[in-house]
């Protein structure tokens, strides 16, 4: 019955239009709206709190919390690492993810992203026989194309790359042959995105993530 209440709130709160910042009913009034007592109501409004979803503000009232950015990158980067998805799963939605990406980082990269890309690039080569710090390097390369895309959305489910770059799943590309290939596709797609070559850039990214 508390699971129902919780998605019957979660529904009140939509279907009534309620926005960041603005103001709950009391405990008493939403006790009775909901025909449950008020500690039963108190348990919804913190399990809400515990979400993030709504904040209580002593002396002011319950509140409907303000999302940034950051805050709510920050809550789902938490919940991905104690997902408990597996590595194909993962693998999967990133192949998806970064194809999808590359019609807007062909359209949006400006020169300074490019040369961003550049730099990483040589740090890559230059720590090759390293392959612990060329790997930070690789996952750095395509986090900066979540980044280069401009959507936000998007960039927050990068975290998927931040997963598929833990230890346990990289320790076969721990080396500096899988390295030097990686380095190599990181130049040709860079070289298709400025050449605005859409469909080479999508060939490459599979092709290089269907061998990582």
């Amino acid at each position: 019955m508390k699971g129902n209440l919780n998605e019957d709130f979660k529904a009140y709160l939509i279907d009534n239009d309620y926005k960041p910042g603005s103001r709950l009913d009391n405990e008493l009034e939403l006790a009775e709206l909901f025909h449950v007592s008020r500690g039963t109501i108190r348990e919804v409004l913190m399990h809400m709190q515990f979400m993030g979803v709504i904040e209580r503000i002593k002396n002011k009232g319950t509140f409907i919390r303000e999302f940034t950015y950051e805050k709510l990158e920050e809550s789902i980067s938490f919940c991905f690492r104690f997902s408990g998805f597996g590595f194909e799963e993962l693998k999967e939605a990133r192949l998806y993810m970064e194809l999808a990406i590359m019609p807007l980082i062909v359209k949006r990269i400006t020169p300074e992203q490019a040369e961003q890309l550049k730099q990483n690039i040589k740090q890559m080569e230059k720590y090759l026989d390293i392959p612990e710090k060329a790997d930070a390097l690789d996952k750095e390369f395509h986090v900066m194309l979540f980044d280069i895309s401009g959507n936000r959305i998007l960039k927050i489910f990068s975290n998927v790359v931040h997963l598929l770059f833990r230890r346990q799943y990289r320790e076969k590309f721990l080396n500096p042959k899988s390295k030097q290939n990686s380095l190599r596709d990181h130049k040709a797609l860079l070289e298709a995105i400025m050449a605005e070559n859409l469909d080479e850039a999508c060939r490459i990214m599979r092709q290089h993530i269907s061998q990582t």
